[in-house]
């Protein structure tokens, strides 16, 4: 089972852009291997969410150089470092250790899109992060959907 993981603080503004994601993947009929949650800010009581998971896909701001918006896909040889992603998730390396010490250690890649504003308080996103949004989307559905041998989708 794959699960798609959105983290962030929706108060926040960008700090909820994983949230937003998960929101707009509710309705865009993925396979039913897939799981969406909204993690929100319960940081290492995720690892109760992780039993049974073969693929995790988490979704989180990033701070760091580039454009807001700009999307870094963190790939699963190296979410073995000390990643951290917001505040409220920690080290992504614990999660992942004590979910292997408990079940299996899954698969894991991280989106994480650029924010130009994690500490202001609102709901809305800032106007570059916005349009990330839909390209996080896309990036996760490609991820998830099954593919023929030819690459045409099987649906």
């Amino acid at each position: 089972m794959t699960l798609v993981l959105g983290v962030g603080n929706l108060f926040r503004r960008d700090d909820g852009v994983g949230i937003h994601v998960i929101r707009r993947l509710e309705g865009a009929g993925l396979p039913s291997s897939v799981r969406l949650l909204d993690g929100g800010t319960a940081g290492l009581d995720l690892v109760t969410y992780l039993e049974g998971v073969d693929r995790l896909i988490i979704v989180d701001a990033l701070v760091g150089d580039g454009s807001p918006g700009d999307i870094r896909i963190i790939r699963e040889e190296e979410t073995q470092g000390d990643h951290f992603l917001s505040g409220h998730l920690g080290r992504v390396g614990d999660i992942l250790d004590m979910t292997a010490a408990l079940w299996k250690r899954p698969e894991t890649t991280i989106i994480g899109v650029l924010a130009a504003d994690c500490s202001g308080y609102g709901e809305c996103l800032t106007p570059g992060v916005v349009p990330a949004v839909e390209k996080a989307v896309r990036i996760i559905e490609e991820m998830v959907r099954p593919e023929a041998a030819d690459g045409q989708a099987v649906c």
